[in-house]
C-alpha cells in the first residue's frame, strides 16, 4: 500500500514538474541550435543577426528536430559547387572510358608487334586512299587549266563561248574543292591515328608490366 502510495505521488511531481517545464516561455516556442565559427553548440528562441544565414536546426519543446534550415549560398557560390560536381562527373566518365579501353587493349592484343602490324596497316591504307585523291586532283586541275585556256580562246576572237565549256569549268573547281578538303581530312586522320598509335601502344606496355609485377 505505502508503495503504491509513493508510486502516484512521484508521478504526481514528475508531471507538475513537466507542466512547469514546458510553460517556461523558452521551452513553449521553438528552439534554435546553430554551431558558430568556433564550433561551440548554441540553444536559443532567438537567432542573432550574424547567425541569420547560417546553417541551424529548429527544435520543438521536447528537443525534436523540426526542421534544418541550410547555409544560404550566393549565386557564385552555387555556381561554383555546380561547376566542381560537373567536373567531378566528367573525371568519372574519363576514367571509365579509360578502364574501358585498358580492357579492350589487353583483349585484342596479345604483344607490340600485333599493335604495330595493325597499325601499319591502317595506315598504309589511308596512305593509300589519300596519294588516290592526290592523283584525282592534278588530273582535274590539269582539266581545269585545259578548259578554261579553250574559253580564253573563245574569248579573244569575241565568240560565244560554249556551254559545255563553261559547265565544266564550274564542275571541275567543284572536284578540286572536294578532292583538297579530303586530302585536309586524310592528313588530320593520319595525324590522329599515329598519335593513337603512340599511346596505345604505351598504355599496353604499362598495363603488361603492371600485370607481370602483381603475378
Amino acid at each position: 500500500m505505502d508503495l503504491f502510495f509513493h508510486r502516484r505521488k512521484l508521478i504526481r511531481r514528475l508531471s507538475v514538474g513537466f507542466l512547469l517545464l514546458t510553460s517556461h516561455p523558452l521551452m513553449a516556442s521553438e528552439l534554435f541550435r546553430w554551431v558558430d565559427e568556433n564550433g561551440a553548440i548554441h540553444y536559443s528562441d532567438q537567432i542573432p543577426p550574424s547567425q541569420a544565414k547560417q546553417p541551424r536546426a529548429e527544435l520543438a519543446p521536447d528537443g525534436r528536430t523540426t526542421r534544418k534550415i541550410n547555409v544560404f549560398k550566393s549565386k557564385e557560390e552555387r555556381l561554383r559547387e555546380q561547376q566542381a560536381l560537373i567536373e567531378q562527373l566528367r573525371q568519372k566518365r574519363l576514367r571509365e572510358k579509360e578502364i574501358a579501353q585498358d580492357r579492350a587493349l589487353l583483349t585484342t592484343f596479345s604483344s607490340l608487334d600485333e599493335i604495330d602490324a595493325l597499325y601499319a596497316n591502317r595506315l598504309r591504307d589511308l596512305d593509300s586512299y589519300t596519294e588516290s585523291n592526290r592523283r584525282k586532283l592534278k588530273k582535274t586541275r590539269d582539266l581545269l587549266e585545259k578548259t578554261i585556256k579553250r574559253r580564253i580562246w573563245y574569248q579573244a576572237r569575241d565568240y560565244t563561248v560554249p556551254k559545255q565549256v563553261t559547265t565544266n569549268i564550274k564542275e571541275y573547281k567543284q572536284q578540286i574543292a572536294t578532292y583538297e578538303l579530303l586530302i585536309a581530312r586524310n592528313t588530320k586522320k593520319r595525324a590522329k591515328l599515329e598519335k593513337q598509335f603512340a599511346h596505345d601502344k604505351s598504355r599496353f606496355k604499362l598495363l603488361t608490366r603492371t600485370a607481370g609485377t602483381q603475378e
